[in-house]
């Protein structure tokens, strides 16, 4: 498009001075940043309606690297927005234990809160020190409820749940809810078959009496409102107005281009290369290497890469490859082949 074929907002878009990040710095770069997808929204609806209900809680499961961990730091800024900035939010990391330890399990847990005596006292104390703390939130935030996000949690064990269970019911003598969300993999549907057979439903009718499928990216619609998010969702440094599309393709953006409009030929690339790998399953793209792309893509062919104007389709192939998709897909395939 020549300049004399622009409108006037082009021209002044192109006459933007293009902000100075510092090398490294960039969300692109470091990975710090979280976008909507048709997934997190479809998620994010479903514990709104968990938490309108005041559910003890749920299970999100799903394969690895579907970005589980990252949708969770966007649903809370979306919950706090429905229900309150001030609504107490927090998110537990298990760690992997060979034998359960109901003292680390509690220091665990204090760290995560935030607790700056995580590894002060006995474990009564800490159990203690915790429950006080999140009666204390509840109570200061004037909505009597917890909400505690527990990732990797395939990795828990019946002992844990007792301490858990012990803490829903100290919290509950106070009318104070908590709603316990397990976000893990598909071990966890594994896990709640196994203590219904067992009769365990006083952990089921607590923790998993809900549950969601997180998927990946399943369809050209997924990866367009993914790809726009990078054109609309996104801005750095803030308040600049520059989104990420914009700051590494500063004249193309200028231009109209977007990012979204490369979903149908991005998507195209992932099953040619899926074919030629011969993977045979239906296609679901973990959140993990479409962000890996995309940042290759941006970083690579972008304003302080080889500056190439718009990414084309040879572009996005060598962005696939370099994501490491194709080899996951395989380790995949063959640990599912494992499995069976």
């Amino acid at each position: 498009m020549s300049n004399s074929n622009m409108t006037s907002e082009q021209n002044i878009q192109l006459n933007e001075k293009r902000p100075h990040v510092p090398k490294g710095t960039h969300p692109v770069e470091t990975g710090s940043y979280c976008l909507p997808t048709n997934e997190i929204l479809g998620l994010y609806d479903e514990i709104s309606r968990w938490l309108l209900n005041r559910s003890p809680g749920g299970i999100i499961y799903g394969r690895p690297r579907l970005g589980k961990t990252r949708a969770i730091k966007f649903l809370r800024a979306l919950l706090r927005e429905e229900f309150g900035s001030n609504l107490p939010i927090y998110q537990m990391n298990c760690n992997h234990y060979k034998t359960a330890n109901e003292n680390r399990f509690f220091t665990d847990l204090l760290k995560d809160l935030g607790h700056n005596l995580y590894l002060s006292g006995k474990t009564e104390m800490k159990r203690d020190r915790a429950i006080k703390f999140l009666l204390e939130r509840a109570e200061s935030s004037s909505q009597h409820r917890i909400i505690l996000f527990i990732d990797d949690a395939q990795r828990l064990g019946e002992s844990q749940y007792d301490w858990l269970m012990d803490i829903y019911n100290e919290l509950d003598r106070y009318n104070v809810y908590m709603t316990v969300i397990l976000v893990g993999q598909d071990e966890l549907t594994y896990q709640r078959t196994a203590f219904i057979t067992a009769r365990k439903m006083q952990i089921v009718g607590r923790f998993m009496i809900h549950e969601y499928k997180f998927s990946g990216i399943k369809s050209i619609d997924d990866l367009r409102t993914c790809l726009a998010g990078y054109d609309m969702a996104s801005e750095y440094p803030k308040s600049s107005g520059w989104c990420f599309t914009k700051y590494y393709f500063p004249e193309s953006f200028a231009q109209g281009r977007r990012l979204a409009e490369c979903a149908e030929e991005l998507y195209e690339q992932f099953n040619l290369l899926r074919t030629e790998a011969k993977i045979l399953k239906p296609i679901e793209i973990p959140m993990q290497y479409i962000t890996l792309t995309v940042e290759y893509c941006l970083r690579t062919y972008g304003a302080d890469g080889k500056n190439v104007g718009f990414p084309c389709t040879a572009d996005w192939s060598t962005s696939i490859r370099n994501s490491g998709f194709i080899e996951a897909e395989l380790y995949y395939s063959l640990l599912n082949e494992v499995n069976k």
